[in-house]
This record gives structure tokens, sequence and C-alpha cells, in this order.
């Protein structure tokens, strides 16, 4: 299930998104982000695009819902 990133987005350190950008040279987007919500995780997606294409070198993070949640 696709979540709003602004619903999630006070519970992720800024940093995660800087170093992601830092380490791969991948831009990252606020308004592009994807978030899916799925088996007890939440993924961050780079884009839509990496999201249909679930490309593991833009998923941007990926944290267990309880304990980003808890």
């Amino acid at each position: 299930m696709i979540i709003d990133f602004k619903e999630i987005r006070h519970l992720i350190p800024g940093y995660i998104f800087n170093e992601y950008g830092q380490l791969t040279g991948n831009y990252v987007y606020a308004d592009r982000i994807v978030c899916e919500a799925e088996a007890g995780r939440i993924k961050v997606w780079l884009d839509q695009e990496a999201f249909e294409a679930k490309d593991p070198e833009r998923l941007i993070c990926d944290y267990d819902e309880a304990v980003l949640r808890g």
C-alpha cells in the first residue's frame, strides 16, 4: 500500500536523505518520494520509477514499521 510521505517524514532523520544522495549521486526530491507499507515494513523509494522497478539501488531506506512508528 502506498502511503503519503508527509505522514512519515517527521519519523525519519533528515540525514538519511543526505547520506543516500551523497553515496549514490541521486538527488532526492521530497515531492517525488514514494513510500510503501507492506508486510510490516515501510520502504522509501526515490521516485515512482524506482518503486515500480523495485530497484534496490534507488531504495532510500527500509524500516520495520513498528520501530519507525513506535
